[in-house]
């Protein structure tokens, strides 16, 4: 069962339902979600449940002993605890296989006839993010940022909260333990501005995503060295709509589920194609992530009074290179993290550099302000971003080189084919959708909103009708999953 799936169609409106007819207490809504959350992870792997739901008593078992433990040493001890039963967990279940199949890559490279098993086991729903989000709660809760939670239910729904399960947003504990400790009241507001949010993530993944990957992205990758040069950058800027409309559309489909049911959950995505950096487009792209990792990695080792204080530089290679072990146990994930690593590096210093520039003469400052500078910028930012996704998509190091050695000099000649019209008039859709996602924040697009959202109720319920009637001729049916889901 997933956000778009057939299931939903029939799940969701009976959690949505029952739920807002139940009592107004914190205790029996979160009861509700909490059941109605262990039966959307149990259709995805029953004999997995009991190990999720034990997992997560752990830390909360860890958040309440810190309350009450004073010793320094202990407290350390129970957050040490916690951070080797989250990194544990990650390490069993998900990078086992790739370690050794690494080391047995390695062996035979140096002519050794050893082979370490290789174990496959089935993947946790969610697995790094649950563990991203408790760990987060323990943390705060050993700095005294939080007070731990003290009902086991509030807790367990906080962790359990079945629209984040597949593939977040990453929410924090001060967020949402005190809307899950309140009651939550019936808000027209919430509820139209939900249902607006999951038509948009529904319309994102649904039909954008699930519509270029079959159809442009994935014949490419399959047999690039037949795809002509052209073929092989539309298939790439092709996998950047694609892997956006994945998260971005899932994430929107977990904010307005939540919005449903009277949950906040916190923005993910801020139309990062817009982005004139790459610290930017970081803040713009997987919020919940990258706040997380520079909240609870690169400031505290940057400011400890260990190696890495003030070594910002090699700071921000290290976070990334968590962040692309942390997408996946594959070396095309290794190679994306160390690139952004490394091009947040490159930008460190050019910032830095044209700070003493601003300081030596002030036409610097306008020269950093102008138009063709912030052009460049665009261009770059959203230019390396795209080639980053080569070894992403590739997974591989070898077929990353592959893909981006036949990129600039293949010599195939085929071109994506359309089986019919619907196909062509699928992508015009697609690009008009996009250009008109990210205008809505330009004036011009912001007044035009504000038109529509001033019409009359059967105009745009019409408006909407229409949405629906095209995503249903044009949306790929039972194709594919979530892109994310698998991180």
């Amino acid at each position: 069962m997933n956000l778009i799936g057939v299931e939903m169609l029939f799940f969701l409106p009976i959690v949505w339902g029952i739920y807002w007819m139940l009592p107004p207490s914190a205790t029996i809504q979160n009861a509700w979600l909490l059941l109605t959350s262990c039966v959307f992870y149990a259709s995805w792997g029953p004999q997995l449940l009991f190990v999720f739901l034990s997992w997560a008593a752990v830390d909360y078992g860890v958040g309440s002993a810190l309350y009450w433990e004073q010793r320094p040493e202990k407290r350390r001890g129970l957050l040490g605890v916690s951070i080797a039963w989250n990194v544990g967990f990650l390490i069993f279940f998900k990078y086992v296989g790739f370690f050794a199949e690494s080391l047995n890559a390695l062996l035979w490279n140096m002519g050794v006839p050893a082979s370490v098993p290789v174990m496959r086991i089935l993947l946790p729903l969610g697995l790094s993010y649950i563990a991203l989000l408790k760990l987060g709660y323990v943390i705060d809760v050993y700095y005294r940022r939080i007070e731990p939670c003290r009902s086991p239910l509030t807790f367990a729904t906080f962790v359990c909260f079945f629209p984040q399960l597949l593939a977040g947003p990453i929410p924090r504990a001060r967020q949402l333990l005190p809307q899950y400790s309140t009651p939550r009241t019936l808000q027209p507001e919430m509820i139209a501005s939900g249902a607006l949010t999951f038509l948009l993530g529904f319309t994102m993944k649904a039909f954008v995503a699930n519509w270029m990957g079959p159809y442009v992205v994935d014949p490419i990758f399959a047999d690039s060295a037949n795809f002509s040069r052209a073929m092989h950058v539309g298939a790439v800027f092709g996998y950047a709509l694609q892997v956006f409309c994945d998260f971005a559309g899932y994430s929107f489909l977990a904010i307005g589920t939540g919005r449903l049911l009277g949950i906040e959950l916190p923005e993910n995505f801020r139309r990062p194609f817009l982005a004139k950096s790459l610290p930017e487009f970081w803040q713009r792209w997987h919020i919940t992530l990258n706040t997380w990792l520079f909240d609870y990695l690169y400031s505290p080792i940057t400011t400890s009074r260990s190696f890495m204080r003030g070594r910002y530089a090699l700071g921000f290679i290290l976070v990334f290179l968590v962040s692309g072990i942390w997408h996946g146990a594959q070396w095309g994930f290794v190679i994306w993290g160390l690139m952004h690593g490394f091009g947040l590096v490159v930008h460190y210093f050019w910032d830095k550099l044209w700070k003493i520039l601003c300081r030596w003469d002030r036409d610097w400052v306008a020269r950093r302000r102008s138009r063709p500078y912030q052009t460049a910028s665009w261009v770059l930012t959203q230019g390396f971003f795209v080639l980053s996704l080569i070894p992403f998509r590739a997974r591989t190091a070898s077929g990353a080189f592959r893909f981006f050695n036949e990129m600039l000099h293949g010599t195939g000649t085929a071109s994506i084919q359309f089986a019919s019209t619907n196909d062509s008039v699928a992508l015009l859709l697609i690009l008009g959708f996009f250009l008109a996602y990210h205008a809505a924040v330009l004036p011009a697009g912001k007044q035009a909103w504000e038109r529509f959202t001033q019409l009359p109720a059967p105009v745009r319920g019409v408006s909407y009708g229409l949405a629906a009637v095209l995503l249903a001729l044009f949306a790929p049916v039972g194709v594919g999953t979530f892109i994310y889901a698998q991180f």
